[in-house]
């Protein structure tokens, strides 16, 4: 019985699929192991560092699962850092040679795309021609699938020029509130105390230091959503406020993709997949009920994750007539 491997590579861990085929699409094919590694994001470890990861997890794999190279039928890494066609064939050919070295290249095919590819072919159920899926965690993206197998994406711009919606967007959004609630531009609201306490910073005007000094990182920024979403949960009116802009934000995603797409219709499945949609109600219901009111296709939650959509894309390779 031939298996798979699927892999979804972040930045700080990836996390491995081995999957036995399947008789009915997907659906039945026995999981074999599941198992987390390092980061293997290109441009955070090094193209070659990723690659290298890459093999030592398909290594530990084949011996944690008892399986033989030859049993593999087909790879698929779905790596952050990979969103241009120049980074995926790089990697491609890096990761082709850790094949080598194991001695599965002569039978086993392999495939590299996007980490956002992978979370769109495990969010959506096997049979499922078409959908959209938006992400919203640090940075904010979206990703279209049609029934031809054509990709429109939407977002992707990164913290300077977009990221609408996500956790940074969010984070910035009240630091620049309570900036203007301390002008008096703004009524002063418990977001100020929960901020500064969370960056340990006595008072307002500390924010220049912190911000324009100290240079923090997207990330840093991003993890203040959790105090916006604390504050909205004790009814702050301008967290809250944050919030559903924020979901506002991530249906133009949809909105764009709809446009892109004329073929869509209000039974297209549209999908969520992130940190803000997961801990953030009022994100969540914001982008919903806009979906409803505005026709933009049927809300369902993700069927499976997206280590497991890399597995499916597997399949696919080793069994093009299963696509």
């Amino acid at each position: 019985m031939p298996f798979v491997i699927g892999m979804d590579g972040g930045g700080t861990k990836t996390t491995c699929l081995i999957k036995e085929v399947g008789g009915e699409l997907q659906k039945n094919g026995r999981l074999v192991e599941q198992f987390q590694g390092p980061g293997t994001n290109p441009h955070v470890v090094g193209f070659e560092t990723a690659a290298a990861r890459i093999g030592e997890l398909i290594r530990y794999g084949l011996e944690a699962g008892s399986l033989k190279t030859e049993e593999v039928s087909a790879v698929c890494c779905g790596l952050a850092g990979v969103g241009r066609k120049s980074e995926e064939q790089r990697m491609q050919q890096l990761i082709s040679d850790e094949l080598d070295s194991l001695k599965m290249s002569e039978y086993c095919e392999l495939d590299v795309c996007s980490d956002s590819y992978i979370a769109l072919r495990g969010a959506l159920e096997p049979g499922t021609g078409e959908g959209i899926l938006v992400i919203s965690g640090t940075g904010s993206n979206a990703l279209a699938l049609t029934n031809s197998g054509k990709l429109t994406k939407s977002g992707g711009w990164g913290h300077v020029l977009g990221d609408e919606g996500s956790g940074y967007y969010i984070g910035m959004k009240a630091l620049n509130y309570i900036t203007r609630a301390y002008d008096g531009r703004d009524k002063a609201t418990m977001l100020t105390s929960l901020i500064l306490k969370r960056l340990q910073l006595e008072k307002t005007e500390d924010l220049i230091a912190y911000i324009y000094g100290e240079r923090p990182e997207k990330r840093e920024i991003a993890s203040l959503a959790r105090q916006v979403i604390e504050a909205a949960e004790h009814r702050d009116e301008a967290a809250e406020n944050i919030l559903r802009q924020a979901g506002e934000e991530l249906l133009t995603h949809v909105e764009s993709l709809f446009r892109k797409n004329p073929q869509f219709t209000k039974q297209t499945v549209v999908t969520a997949a992130g940190s803000i949609f997961t801990y953030s109600t009022l994100v969540r219901e914001t982008f919903i009920n806009g979906l409803r009111q505005r026709n933009l296709g049927i809300y369902r939650k993700a069927y499976q994750s997206p280590a497991f959509g890399a597995a499916i894309v597997a399949e696919e390779l080793a069994h093009p007539s299963k696509q």
